[in-house]
């Protein structure tokens, strides 16, 4: 009965096909999944925070300072991001709109 309950198991494991990926509907949602996308690459210090000095190439990608950047995502308002604070934006990109540049 064991080896049984094991294969359907292992059967059942193989055809799961995870969770899916999110598809961003709209220009800030696009935005935030690159964030999330960039959050290791630009976390230097590996704390699991991005400071001031980590988010700079945000400047270059998407025009925004990283003073910008952390006052739309930062919920505990620490001064720097988790990636939790950038994935409940991404959650909530409906009620949280960037505010374009001009």
């Amino acid at each position: 009965m064991k080896p049984l309950i094991l294969i359907s198991s292992l059967s059942m494991i193989a055809c799961y096909s995870g969770p899916g990926t999110a598809i961003p509907e709209n220009k800030v949602e696009r935005q935030m999944m690159g964030f999330m996308e960039k959050f290791d690459r630009w976390d230097e210090n590996g704390d699991g925070k991005l400071n001031r000095q980590e988010l700079t190439p945000a400047k270059q990608e998407w025009n925004r300072s990283p003073a910008e950047l952390i006052k739309f995502y930062d919920a505990d308002l620490d001064g720097t991001l988790t990636l939790r604070e950038v994935q409940t934006s991404y959650a909530n990109a409906d009620e949280k709109q960037l505010k374009p540049k001009h």
